[in-house]
């Protein structure tokens, strides 16, 4: 199983496309990453002060939310102005944190009616054509080299190797000094759009850990974190036939019954049986789907693990076919409890010894039932953490409650979204039904520090509350959102107003002018709330 391998391959290509002397997007690199520490005999007792930068808005976090908010911001200032992307991460590193570092492929799209002929999907449909995704499924590489195109295209300038030390006076970020270097970034806007709200957290913002606003007792509690690793030298017609290796043996299938039935409720041994014989769906022309749990209950049953939302879990997966012989494979989960997320989340999102050893035996035994002793797991440079917190002290919160009955109002709106309420690997001490479907609209409000001025948050850790993060955690609707509140940081430079005094009506109004098309707003109602009295 290689772990290195995929990281020095990508960072060596992603170090050749920004070339040796640095990035160079739009306004040229700061350099950061360049300053060498004084010799001793060059310290003086009185420090030099910091070189200072300025800029109109700063977006820190290269997740794709953040590119889109850099884009639009810069789209509506105007040519002249200086926007930047700020990210902790060196500049060899690829661009896109969760689509690339972390290596999810599969792109879970929206599902509301024609969002691709919405203003608000222009970003993400831009990001689609750049990247050269073929229908579902994103390849690490193409996802880099497409979000940088992206940045020079619009003139932003990317910063990297620069961890941020916000300074907050009179409820605004003042400036934010590089960490480790005698620089400082000024802006009149900040946007946070890392996985961890790690510049909102640092300025002082208060947040929920886990579903602590769904209950108290669930602030250890959260949906499950995987790696997402390629496997080299199997196709996916090998895929179906291990599986029916499964499906076809009466004395496997009784097996992997028995297992389910014993430690699982009816209704969960029933979900997890439903689709047993089904065989691997293409949901995509690159994109597939395992209806069937025959694979991982085999897999847990030579392990001698028990078959339980505990540990170590492999999952119906989603599978992307990269190419002929290289499946991005979402499937495999670990639970642990927030605190242990927030330790590797600080540890720059590398796995725990316990998840590259539990892959390793996921690539023996790949290799034992393909009969390919060439088969490779191949781990991405960073993890895939779903959800460890959620900030507090917004303009106005989305709850899962208000979701379900269609969302914000619509004078308050930017977008409508529809994805399922998705609680991936379960959340420990949350026993609820999964409402339906919803469709909702959302506005910028839940992504407003009401506290902090000047500052936004867009990402899994905007400001979701009860089961929200279940379906706004999902990186689409994201997307729209960071594109909002990029929008909204220009019209606050060009209104000469706190960034959390700008409503979404404002947003909308403002996209629908750049794009000459009206926002459509769908949202609706699609479960009775008395129903789901427990949803917050």
């Amino acid at each position: 199983m290689a772990h290195s391998s995929w990281t020095l391959w990508l960072s060596a290509i992603a170090l050749c496309l920004s070339g040796c002397g640095g990035l160079g997007l739009g306004n040229p690199d700061i350099g950061v990453g360049d300053e060498q520490d004084p010799s001793p005999s060059e310290v003086t007792a009185t420090p030099d002060p910091p070189e200072v930068h300025r800029y109109d808005v700063i977006v820190y976090g290269d997740e794709l939310p953040g590119i889109c908010a850099a884009i639009w911001a810069k789209r509506t200032l105007g040519e002249g102005a200086r926007v930047a992307l700020v990210r902790p991460e060196e500049a060899g590193a690829m661009v896109g944190g969760l689509l690339t570092r972390g290596g999810l492929a599969y792109l879970d799209f929206d599902k509301t009616p024609r969002w691709y002929a919405q203003p608000f999907s222009d970003c993400f449909l831009d990001f689609l054509d750049e990247a050269n995704v073929g229908e579902s499924c994103v390849h690490p590489m193409r996802a880099d080299e497409g979000m940088r195109r992206m940045l020079e295209n619009a003139g932003v300038s990317l910063l990297s190797n620069a961890r941020l030390e916000p300074v907050v006076e009179n409820g605004r970020i003042e400036y934010a000094d590089v960490i480790g270097h005698n620089k400082r970034l000024e802006a009149n806007s900040f946007i946070d759009t890392t996985q961890q709200a790690e510049l909102a957290i640092a300025a002082g913002q208060p947040y929920y850990r886990g579903y602590e606003s769904q209950g108290e007792e669930l602030a250890q509690s959260t949906l499950g974190t995987s790696i997402v690793p390629i496997v080299e030298g199997l196709t996916i017609e090998e895929l179906r036939q291990i599986e029916a290796l499964f499906h076809d043996d009466p004395n496997w299938v009784a097996q992997i019954e028995e297992s389910i039935y014993s430690r699982n409720d009816a209704a969960g041994s029933q979900f997890w049986m439903s689709g047993f014989g089904f065989p691997l769906y293409q949901s995509y022309r690159d994109g597939y789907y395992f209806r069937s749990i025959a694979i991982g209950a085999a897999y847990h049953i030579d392990r001698d693990q028990p078959f339980s939302l505990q540990g170590f879990f492999w999952d119906k997966a989603n599978v992307c076919e990269l190419d002929e012989r290289s499946l991005s494979w979402n499937g495999f989960l670990f639970k642990y409890d927030v605190d242990t997320i927030r330790e590797m989340e600080a540890n720059n999102f590398q796995p725990s010894a316990e998840m590259i050893e539990e892959l390793r035996e996921v690539e023996a035994w790949l290799r034992e039932y393909s009969g390919n002793p060439e088969v490779e797991v191949i781990l991405p440079p960073e993890i895939y953490v779903r959800h460890s917190v959620s900030v507090r002290d917004v303009v106005a919160p989305l709850s899962g409650r208000e979701i379900m009955v269609g969302g914000t109002r619509v004078e308050d709106s930017i977008a409508t979204f529809s994805y399922d309420f998705d609680f991936r690997g379960g959340v420990d001490g949350l026993s609820m039904r999964v409402p339906p479907l919803p469709q909702y609209n959302f506005g910028i409000e839940h992504g407003l520090s009401r506290s902090i001025e000047n500052l936004a948050i867009a990402g899994r850790s905007s400001g979701y509350e009860g089961i929200a993060v279940s379906v706004g955690r999902i990186n689409t609707k994201n997307v729209y959102h960071g594109q909002g509140l990029g929008v909204a940081a220009a019209l606050a430079q060009q209104q000469g107003v706190p960034l959390n005094q700008i409503t979404s009506g404002q947003v909308r109004e403002q996209w629908d002018q750049m794009t000459e098309r009206t926002t459509e707003l769908r949202g609706r109602v699609t479960a009775d709330v008395t129903q789901y009295s427990e949803v917050r």
